[in-house]
């Protein structure tokens, strides 16, 4: 009885997850945001998309629009043993455990702080071609904790591609240094996978002709 209860308990705290993020899309945003995002700009988000009530301060969320169908953007966001070949910012990258709804991967990127570089691993929870969120395992930083999203945009061509990001590297690099070298360094990672995306389309064009 109480295995069946609690259950019920997870089913339904699952379905309230899921209804939140549904509840936001291209089209639920204001009329500024959709302009900003139309003419090609990374925007800055209030809340991430699973937020309902009060936004957590701790994350810094972008959204752009991407071109790409959701399998092409997912490919290549979540393509982590090349990443460093295209990601501005990741010097290393490997994944060390896989499975079809988790990824266990070593990076080594340029974050900023006082050391610049940090190793650190993190654990991805996927859902294919629509979410991921990440957190951090170990490594040389405090914390690291973040989320993907790709949604449907204003046309078949493009998608909503939403990235979400807290970074703790730990002593001596205030939180408000790090958020103002995110700012600065998410719209280019979001400009990689644009990038890449477009260079496999043309590759496997090429390819078929």
């Amino acid at each position: 009885m109480e295995g069946e209860t609690a259950g019920i308990l997870f089913s339904g705290f699952c379905l309230m997850l899921s209804s939140a993020v549904s509840a936001f899309d291209y089209e639920s945003l204001d009329l500024e945001t959709r302009d900003s995002l139309l003419k090609g700009d990374v925007v800055s988000l209030a809340k991430r998309p699973d937020e309902s009530g009060a936004a957590d301060k701790r994350f810094v969320t972008l959204a752009q629009l991407l071109a790409g169908t959701r399998r092409e953007l997912w490919e290549v966001i979540h393509d982590k043993e090349d990443a460093e070949l295209f990601v501005d910012g990741v010097l290393e990258s490997k994944v060390i455990e896989s499975s079809e709804t988790e990824i266990l991967v070593e990076q080594k990127t340029q974050v900023g702080g006082p050391k610049g570089a940090y190793y650190y691993q993190l654990r991805h929870t996927l859902t294919p071609h629509s979410r991921s969120d990440f957190k951090f395992v170990t490594g040389e930083m405090r914390d690291v904790i973040g989320s993907w999203w790709i949604l449907d945009g204003p046309d078949e061509e493009r998608c909503l591609v939403v990235y979400s990001l807290h970074i703790d590297p730990g002593r001596f690099a205030p939180q408000i240094v790090v958020k103002r070298g995110m700012r600065k360094s998410m719209p280019g990672t979001l400009n990689s996978m644009q990038r890449e995306v477009l260079k496999r389309r043309k590759t496997s064009r090429n390819e078929t002709e």
